[in-house]
């Protein structure tokens, strides 16, 4: 068993049932180990604690259901990956420049990328007419060959001559750094709305992830310094891989 355990006790004393209080211990393990980690078996907790079987199985189940731990016959209980911490809902920063910033190597493949007439809740995000044409881009995005998200984003094409986007590369390329330089695009502020949608059949397939799996879903609209609206996008972000940092600071009254 991991010296982790050597001095830990559970309080038999206390009102707090003894499975909540392995819970705890065993997620303050998991949380100090960087990497995936095999948790000590039954049998062990059993021992260690001198505790009940079911007690035990309780406290692994609770863990299993809340997503922190697998469990298999051959292997036993092993926590799962650390979720990636974003930035995305707080600071203005391309996926390739934050992913690097924490050690990590991005990845993008570009699944489309051309003219379209956009539907009608993209032409009312981006301010177009019935028969304006935009840019539609989808990219897959991850980091280590592991799939993250999927973007779909829409430009307004007449913008800033945006539609000759379509000639770009944006697998190397970030797309805010080529708006900026290339088309001269004035960025200034961004509007996000974040949710809990179940994955359709394309995101599960492109995600790697079962139909209906929870994603963290967030729709963006991006405006220049003028209020100009120029990228509508919606990201799928895997749930079960990503958590985001939000933070607040006191307004002063």
């Amino acid at each position: 068993m991991d010296a982790f355990f050597t001095d830990r006790v559970l309080d038999k004393d206390t009102p707090i049932p003894l499975y909540f209080q392995l819970r705890e211990l065993l997620l303050e393990f998991i949380k100090s180990n960087a990497e995936s980690v095999s948790l000590p078996t039954e049998q062990q907790l059993c021992t260690q604690f001198d505790i009940s079987r079911s007690t035990v199985r309780q406290a692994l189940r609770e863990l299993v259901d809340e997503g922190f731990i697998e469990r298999h016959k051959a292997k036993g209980s092993i926590s799962t990956p650390k979720k990636l911490e974003q930035n995305f809902l707080s600071i203005l920063e391309s996926f390739n420049d934050e992913m690097q910033e924490k050690g990590l190597a991005p990845t993008t493949e570009v699944l489309d990328l051309s003219l379209v007439e956009p539907p009608e809740s993209v032409r009312t995000a981006l301010n177009l007419k019935e028969g304006e044409q935009a840019v539609q881009l989808i990219r897959l995005r991850g980091t280590n060959g592991t799939p993250i998200v999927l973007v779909h984003t829409f430009l307004p094409s007449q913008f800033q001559n945006i539609g000759n986007l379509i000639h770009e590369d944006l697998v190397n390329t970030s797309l805010y750094k080529l708006l900026q330089t290339n088309y001269a695009v004035d960025i200034g502020w961004t509007r996000r709305t974040i949710e809990i949608r179940s994955a359709g059949e394309f995101e599960a397939q492109h995600l790697q992830v079962s139909p209906k799996a929870p994603l963290q879903y967030i729709e963006t609209i991006s405006r220049t310094e003028n209020g100009t609206p120029f990228e509508y996008s919606r990201a799928y972000y895997r749930g079960d891989l990503n958590a985001f940092v939000i933070e607040i600071r006191n307004k002063r009254l």
